[in-house]
């Protein structure tokens, strides 16, 4: 892992040009949007368990105060609450970076960050065993956007780079193919209409729908709302899909157990609306990939981790 200048080096739909790590021009982007390559790849591989895959990350609450928000709540009573679920670390960066790598690679801070190319993640396993997948992330400005992204009308924070979990490994960044897999939610809208979603997901809402610049009462509507017609559209909760709503963090320092649930149609009817006491954290997000498609391992902390099923 190597430490770089505010300046970062990305590829522009293929051509390489100089971006500012905490603003960039509306200029820059909108050019940059124009010839951004976007990628939409569909795999049908079939998995134990499930065969469709949504991670959604909210962000920096302790699962006290999450559980006990009524739209948290209503959710948790559709699928699965695991009550003894917990975050690797704190800040927000190294979590992110632990859920797709199954290590944290020395990370304790929400810095500008690359990983070696020579460090594999999750989708290394996936693009060998032919599953498609792709990353979401509210308001990012285009497809394979590497820095961060302000509202242009009210200044505030909207997409930023800490929350998107494979753009810190350059073995994501330095292949133009990978990047153009880094979406927006305009691009889920349309990968949804067009059934064109992959079956592994990665969801991030922006900085106020995630809770991180607002609270958790905003955020649990937020996951409410956008997760209730998805959960009743055909496209999206296709049989045997598997979602996991969790939190990156707890807001205080201790024990870090976060809210999680599991939901969709690969979640037993018998088991709606149950608990499962089971210890489980971030790298129980890689070894459930891992279990259910037969990937092997990264040989992290993801093999001594726990599965959900």
């Amino acid at each position: 892992m190597a430490r770089v200048s505010l300046q970062i080096l990305g590829f522009l739909g293929g051509v390489a040009a100089q971006l500012q790590y905490t603003s960039t021009k509306s200029s820059a982007v909108a050019a940059a949007a124009a010839t951004a390559l976007t990628l939409s790849p569909t795999s049908t591989v079939a998995g134990k368990t499930f065969d469709r895959y949504i991670q959604i990350f909210l962000e920096n609450t302790d699962y006290s105060k999450a559980i006990a928000d009524p739209s948290l709540a209503y959710l948790a009573s559709q699928g699965i609450s695991l009550t003894n679920y917990f975050a690797i670390t704190h800040p927000s960066q190294p979590n992110y970076v632990a859920a797709v790598g199954g290590n944290t690679f020395g990370i304790t801070d929400d810095s500008f960050q690359r990983i070696s190319s020579s460090t594999k993640t999750v989708v290394d396993l996936l693009d060998t065993a032919g599953i498609s997948w792709g990353i979401y992330q509210e308001h990012s400005p285009y497809t394979g956007f590497q820095a961060n992204w302000k509202n242009q009308v009210s200044g505030a924070d909207d997409y930023v780079r800490k929350h998107n979990p494979l753009i810190s490994y350059d073995s994501v960044t330095s292949d133009i193919n990978r990047l153009a897999k880094s979406k927006n939610f305009t691009q889920f809208d349309k990968d949804l209409a067009a059934n064109k979603l992959p079956q592994w997901m990665f969801i991030t809402p922006n900085m106020t729908n995630d809770g991180h610049d607002t609270s958790i009462t905003v955020s649990g509507k937020w996951s409410r709302n956008f997760l209730t017609p998805l959960l009743s559209n055909p496209k999206f909760n296709i049989d045997r899909t598997l979602i996991v709503l969790t939190f990156d963090e707890g807001s205080t320092l201790g024990t870090n157990q976060i809210y999680s649930v599991l939901l969709g149609s690969a979640v037993p009817s018998a088991k709606i609306g149950t608990t499962n006491s089971t210890k489980y954290n971030h790298y129980s997000l890689i070894k459930t990939a891992e279990l259910n498609w037969n990937l092997g391992s990264l040989g992290q902390n993801d093999v001594a981790a726990s599965a959900f099923f």
